[in-house]
This record gives C-alpha cells, sequence and structure tokens, in this order.
C-alpha cells in the first residue's frame, strides 16, 4: 500500500509539470540558481580542466618505469568536479530557492485536485524565507557530511546521504503541506504514524537530487507529491 500511494502522488505531480505555476517557479529558481551558483561552478570547471591538461595521466620514474595512478584523478577532472559541484552544492542551493515558493505550488496542487477546501493563512515572505534558509543549512551540512564520507565509506556513504537526506526533504515538505491547515501537535502526530511512507518518499526524492539537472525538478515534484500525500493521510 504504501509503495502504491507513493507511485500514486508522484504521478500526479509530474502530470501537472506543464502547469503554468509550476513552470513559472522552475523558471525563477533555474535562474536564480545559475546567477548565484554559476560563476562559481564556471571557475571549478576551469581550474579542473586546467589541471587535467597540465598534469600528466603518467609520470616515467627511475628504476621503477611508467606510473599511471595518477590519471585516476587528473583523467576526467573537469567533468567529475562539474558533477560534485551540481550534486552537493546546487542541488541544495535549488532545493531551498524553490523553498521560497513552495506555497505557489501547493497552491497549485490543491486549486486542482482539492479544490473544496477552505481558505488557508499563508505565511508571509520572510517567514517562508527564513525557513527556506534554515533548511538550505541542514542540507548544506548533510551534503558536506555525506562527501567527506564518500571518501572514506566506499558504497555505504550513498545509502548515508539518501537517508539522512530523505528524512530532512520528508520533514521538511510534510511540514510545510500540513502546517497550513493544521496545529504543530496534529502534524507531528501525522507525521510519526506515517513515518515509513513519508521517509520512503523522502528518500526516493533525495535519490534523484543526485542526478544533475533533473535534481532542479525534483523539489518541484517532491512538495507537489507531499501535498498529494498530507490530503491522503490526513483525518477527513
Amino acid at each position: 500500500m504504501g509503495l502504491d500511494l507513493i507511485l500514486q502522488v508522484l504521478a500526479a505531480s509530474v502530470r501537472q509539470l506543464g502547469d503554468g505555476r509550476f513552470l513559472k517557479v522552475l523558471a525563477m529558481s533555474l535562474g536564480l540558481v545559475v546567477l548565484f551558483t554559476g560563476p562559481f561552478l564556471l571557475v571549478f570547471v576551469i581550474l579542473a580542466a586546467l589541471l587535467e591538461w597540465i598534469l600528466p595521466a603518467s609520470v616515467t620514474l627511475p628504476w621503477v618505469g611508467e606510473v599511471g595512478f595518477l590519471g585516476l584523478f587528473t583523467v576526467g577532472l573537469a567533468s567529475k568536479t562539474a558533477w560534485v559541484f551540481w550534486t552537493y552544492v546546487m542541488a541544495p542551493v535549488a532545493l531551498a530557492i524553490v523553498g521560497l515558493f513552495l506555497e505557489t505550488v501547493i497552491d497549485a496542487v490543491e486549486d486542482r485536485h482539492y479544490p473544496q477546501l477552505a481558505p488557508v493563512r499563508h505565511r508571509s515572505f520572510f517567514e517562508q524565507a527564513g525557513y527556506a534558509l534554515r533548511f538550505l543549512g541542514l542540507m548544506l551540512i548533510v551534503s558536506l557530511l555525506a562527501l567527506i564520507l564518500s571518501l572514506y565509506s566506499g558504497v555505504l556513504a550513498p545509502a548515508v546521504f539518501v537517508g539522512a537526506n530523505g528524512y530532512l526533504i520528508a520533514r521538511e515538505y510534510f511540514e510545510t503541506v500540513a502546517l497550513r491547515r493544521n496545529d504543530e501537535p496534529t502534524v507531528r502526530r501525522l507525521m510519526r504514524k506515517n513515518m515509513v511512507v513519508l521517509w520512503a518518499l523522502g528518500a526516493g526524492l533525495a535519490l534523484a537530487m543526485a542526478v544533475p539537472y533533473v535534481n532542479l525538478l525534483v523539489p518541484i515534484i517532491g512538495i507537489a507529491a507531499f501535498a498529494h500525500l498530507y490530503h491522503r493521510l490526513s483525518p477527513a
């Protein structure tokens, strides 16, 4: 039942990607991500390309001969740098920027699929910005820890990254949707009761966040999916 429910809310969210408000949020988020991180990405990739060009893939040592272990670090350094930057920097930044427009996405979902709902109290821009910045800090810390672990933990590091970020995404998105219509104790009870389903959806989104370019769509699809999930899990 949990997997079926997750697939249903994801499918409903993907089908609404053509919604004008979804597209507006995507365009604004993409523009801000490129504006804030594009110059840094360009600098890092240029430096990596220079190092890749300057440093040899192999060297010849006296009495040893040709040693090619340097190629593990130099070959494809520019593309590796771009992938790491997208995964560990642009992904959390995109998630935080979309956090400024979560209300717009949720409104679009509820207007189309749940038009009978009563009006809600919208948070102010400063409340949303503060919430988004706090979440950005959490995501950056977790992403940095995951990056460090990936250097030492082998195949276990991705599992840690997905698990931790899955929980953070589930908590952030579900609370954002649910607190519009319920008080905090009620939201906490709903989260405890349905944490397995919430975490599973969050983990799936966290996994997709590691895919370059796709990670720009994930926050929009994710918050829409959690909006559907909240309305299917909450009591009438």
